[in-house]
């Protein structure tokens, strides 16, 4: 399973069939890293049922097979590399897609930048809500500094914590202009009892929202499934009834 793409990820041809998901609710926890997405996305889960999805805990794990892909993912973790934005959100849909029981979904720490939003907003759905995180740059690099030292990871990347901040924060702030009308700000600073206090508030408008019985309404098509099209050899041939219909 999986998609094609050019080397640039332009040309995608999608292979997923993302109807059962897209009558979801979908949340995003959004912040750099250090800002308590994991902490964050743990509390929505206890107070909506929903089930959290990490895709760097995903990309960890392809990189563990032995598959063209898995090899792939693993070199790009191992010289610190960028992974394309399509491959992560292929990751994301194959999980969604192998919880066919799940009442939402919590996407920790996602999106990463905005090419990785628009990919997921096009091929699976909107998020109902992007809950960002605010939390100061130091206190963030600091439990990331932290965080790297406890994984062993080497001390240039320990010290570089203050740049990956920066960056992420000029990402996650892009990502969070294009959904603006989906955007509830939290304080991740606060103690766990204040933070689910805060987020059952904003979420109580989703969670009523998909309790609601849903109308079913024909569907129309999706913007990523192309129209099958008979080959030649296929087409439909008049039956002899038909053709003397025809001639009539």
């Amino acid at each position: 399973m999986g998609c094609f793409f050019s080397k640039d990820i332009e040309v995608v041809e999608d292979l997923y069939d993302m109807s059962p998901v897209r009558r979801l609710p979908v949340i995003f926890v959004n912040g750099v890293p250090g800002a308590g997405n994991q902490t964050v996305a743990e509390t929505i889960s206890d107070i909506t049922g929903y089930n959290m999805i990490r895709p760097g805990e995903l990309e960890r794990v392809e990189a563990t097979r032995d598959t063209v892909r898995g090899r792939m993912v693993a070199e790009k973790i191992r010289t610190l590399e960028d992974l394309p934005e399509q491959l992560t959100v292929d990751l994301i849909k194959e999980e969604m897609l192998s919880q066919p029981e799940a009442k939402g979904f919590i996407l920790v720490g996602f999106p990463r930048n905005s090419r990785m939003s628009d990919i997921f907003s096009r091929q699976v759905k909107w998020p109902e809500k992007v809950v960002a995180l605010e939390v100061d740059n130091e206190v963030a690099a600091a439990r990331l500094q932290n965080k790297l030292s406890e994984l062993g990871r080497p001390e240039s990347e320990i010290n570089a914590a203050r740049q990956i901040i920066r960056d992420a924060a000029h990402k996650v702030k892009n990502v969070q202009k294009r959904f603006a009308r989906h955007v509830v700000t939290v304080d991740s600073t606060d103690n766990r009892t204040a933070l689910a206090s805060t987020l059952k508030e904003i979420l109580s408008d989703t969670m009523e929202k998909n309790k609601r019985p849903v109308s079913p309404e024909p569907r129309p098509p999706s913007t990523v499934s192309a129209p099958a099209v008979l080959p030649p050899s296929a087409e439909v041939q008049p039956t002899p009834d038909t053709a003397d219909e025809g001639n009539k």
